[in-house]
């Protein structure tokens, strides 16, 4: 009985140092992550160790974040539509217990290129809904249903994507983008509204804005960036944040401030 205990010490020392690991390992979890920002995200927080629960609203188009995650197991694929209830249901109730130290909110429903410049006679009722029930309740639900996680970290950070065209001071000074616009700049007014709440649980909240970035294959917008370049300049800035920032809208660049 002794010699099959000793036999077993070296094995419940690794079990013991794997799970130690686990519990010292940051999760980080991210919707929309199947292509563009949010599958660049998940790369660059899974290339830094940290456990990355990527969800996306359809595994059956998320071909390139599959192939990833088998190459790296510390990337879980979970399916999330973030305007439906049950999924919610499910994803809270796998990871009630689990500690979320970043929280990314980065799906979205961004209007056709073309249609953009669209003037107001020309804004689509139905896509406006949909730009509102995604982009503002959609993303309000992720925090309901997972701010409880977040207090659990001792650096809980809510990270929710933006847009210049929602700022009242820096947006583009033509007619466009408007439902897109709409519905970012009421997701900033829920930040701004929420972090009140977080400032009492030890939570930074916050909207960023990626830039200009290129995220349509082979059309390049004139002064645009690429993709992975506003996604590690993102990571800095998420990183670097303190309660000071706490409802603020900040830049991808540098983390300076962007007038609502």
């Amino acid at each position: 009985m002794i010699r099959i205990f000793i036999a077993l010490v070296p094995f419940i020392l690794s079990l013991n140092a794997n799970l130690n690991a686990a519990e010292d390992q940051s999760t980080v979890l991210i919707t929309g992550s199947n292509r563009n920002i949010g599958f660049e995200f998940v790369k660059q927080f899974a290339n830094k160790g940290w456990r990355v629960i990527a969800t996306t609203r359809s595994i059956d188009s998320a071909d390139e974040l599959i192939e990833f995650s088998k190459e790296n197991n510390n990337v879980i694929i979970e399916q999330l539509d973030i305007t439906n209830d049950e999924h919610l249901r499910n994803l809270k109730k796998k990871y009630n217990d689990d500690v979320i130290d970043v929280l990314l909110n980065n799906a979205a429903y961004t209007p056709r290129y073309l249609s953009s410049f669209r003037g107001i006679d020309g804004v689509d009722h139905e896509a406006t809904r949909k730009s509102f029930e995604v982009n503002t309740i959609g993303t309000m639900k992720v925090i309901q249903a997972f701010i409880s996680n977040v207090e659990e970290s001792n650096n809980g950070k809510i990270i929710n994507l933006s847009t210049k065209a929602a700022s009242f001071e820096e947006r583009p000074e033509i007619p466009m983008m408007y439902s897109y616009a709409m519905s970012k700049a009421a997701m900033n007014s829920m930040v701004k509204t929420l972090s009140f709440e977080t400032a009492e649980k030890n939570i930074i909240v916050i909207a960023i804005s990626p830039g200009t970035v290129n995220t349509t294959l082979g059309m390049g917008l004139m002064g645009a960036i690429d993709i992975d370049e506003s996604v590690s300049k993102m990571m800095v800035v998420i990183e670097n944040i303190t309660m000071d920032a706490n409802g603020l809208f900040l830049d991808y660049e540098d983390g300076r401030v962007i007038g609502w």
